[in-house]
């Protein structure tokens, strides 16, 4: 068969709010290039249309499907964007009549829904959708496939949840040849080389407990992961096809389990593979001897989930990380040469402005090289959409604004939307103009290309604390 798979667009005001516009911010949507490379591995015909990097009006889009005359399109779709994308399904079914098939985590939240409320969609997948896609599609879209939620004479039907993928060794390396790669490049404080991409070396969560997490809800999976000399053959092949220099790595939690890390670090020095890197970590899974040896197989960045200045909302949280722990993991990777992110949500269930302050002051003090601050947003779902109908008031039910970076919720220690949104900017304005933040950047300063990137982020940063 033919298919087409789409990403819908989520351009930086989508996802920031922020309306300085940059040509960048974008990686490839890996889920997607897993999927088309299943497919096309059992000799069917995929095109991917990635939004992200192809502003295309809905009738432009329609002629892009009709060119390729598909048998299928799926889209794909998260929280902020499921709006976008029922409205590409509605569009294509009413002008092309082909077949429509949701996925990704959204979908997973409400396949019901979904079906309920959209008649020109014929499926959604759940879960994993690799297979379940597959053996849809080989089976001329029979209703008994394990991950599919479909209708019949009016009533859904659901076979059954699909088994996870135990072995992920056993799913192909997704190929990146479905995209324009070049369009491709991440905000300026994300990469340090390129060309850049993107790789996910695991599936599921180690800890799957924090409450606004989707892995803590009832879409959580256990934790599985390719092999070390796995993600090294994926590495050569991706400099190999696509001369990449940098990857950054997608997991949640690159550091889980030490031995995995440390013989990955030692497989990339012992083959000689010349790459830089950056990842997500937890700051109670890291150490000082990994983070150096880390750091000397090329690990330039990380970013830690740190969340709160006040560990009674971490707790609050289910985060399982103390304020102690933030400071030992900050400071080991940047001794070891490693730049570090940090990410705060602001306006947690039982903050107060006082504890808005106090994570400021904490961000701050940990003297991070780049941070977020970010609006605590209740993805339903998750423990935290019932935390926050508990203890405050969910003031947006459009999904379309579900995205960190617009007020969705409204903690019962605020007194407006306008005092929260005035918080963030004040944390920003506090972080990112500070003299010893400024003269620590421009010591890095090495060529004209980081001159470019320091302006592009400086760009960056006045959006955001304006």
């Amino acid at each position: 068969m033919k298919i087409i798979l789409i990403f819908p667009q989520c351009d930086l005001e989508d996802r920031y709010s922020n309306k300085v516009k940059i040509d960048r911010g974008y990686l490839p949507p890996l889920g997607l290039a897993y999927l088309g490379t299943v497919l096309e591995e059992n000799n069917h015909s995929v095109k991917i249309l990635d939004l992200q990097v192809n502003n295309l009006s809905l009738d432009e889009i329609c002629e892009f499907v009709k060119e390729f005359k598909p048998d299928v399109v799926g889209i794909s779709v998260l929280v902020n964007i499921y709006n976008k994308g029922i409205e590409i399904a509605k569009h294509l079914k009413d002008k092309l009549g082909v077949k429509i098939i949701i996925g990704g985590p959204h979908a997973s939240c409400i396949p019901q829904k979904i079906l309920k409320e959209n008649d020109f969609v014929d499926f959604v997948i759940v879960g994993e959708g690799e297979y379940s896609f597959l053996e849809l599609i080989n089976s001329s879209f029979n209703k008994d496939i394990k991950g599919v939620y479909s209708r019949e004479n009016g009533n859904l039907i659901f076979a059954g949840l699909r088994e996870i993928i135990e072995d992920l060794d056993q799913i192909p390396i997704p190929r990146r040849d479905f995209f324009e790669m070049e369009k491709y490049i991440p905000l300026p404080n994300q990469y340090n080389i390129l060309p850049i991409t993107n790789m996910i070396t695991g599936r599921g969560c180690g800890y799957g407990k924090c409450t606004f997490c989707f892995e803590a809800g009832r879409l959580g999976h256990k934790y599985r992961r390719i092999s070390p000399q796995r993600a090294i053959e994926e590495i050569k092949y991706l400099i190999k096809e696509y001369k990449i220099k940098e990857i950054s790595f997608w997991d949640d939690e690159f550091v889980i389990g030490n031995k995995w890390v440390n013989e990955f670090c030692d497989l990339l020095k012992s083959e000689n593979i010349e790459i830089r890197w950056s990842c997500y970590a937890r700051v109670n899974y890291v150490n000082q001897e990994i983070l150096k040896k880390m750091a000397s197989s090329g690990c330039w960045n990380i970013f830690y989930g740190l969340e709160s200045g006040n560990q009674e909302l971490l707790d609050k949280i289910n985060k399982n990380i103390t304020l102690e722990q933030s400071r030992n993991a900050v400071r080991w990777a940047q001794e070891a040469g490693i730049q570090v992110r940090g990410s705060f949500m602001l306006a947690l269930p039982g903050e107060t402005l006082e504890m808005a302050n106090k994570t400021i002051d904490f961000a701050l003090d940990l003297d991070l090289d780049y941070v977020q601050f970010l609006f605590t947003t209740p993805y339903p779902g998750t423990k935290l959409y019932d935390q926050c109908k508990e203890e405050g008031k969910i003031i947006n039910e459009n999904l379309n604004d579900y995205s960190v970076f617009k007020v969705v919720f409204l903690p019962k220690g605020y007194n407006s939307v306008d005092e929260l949104i005035r918080i963030q900017k004040e944390a920003y304005r506090k972080f990112y103009f500070r003299p010893k933040y400024i003269i620590k950047h421009i010591k890095r300063v090495k060529n004209f290309n980081d001159i470019k990137k320091y302006w592009l982020g400086l760009k960056f940063a006045i959006g955001m604390s304006r």
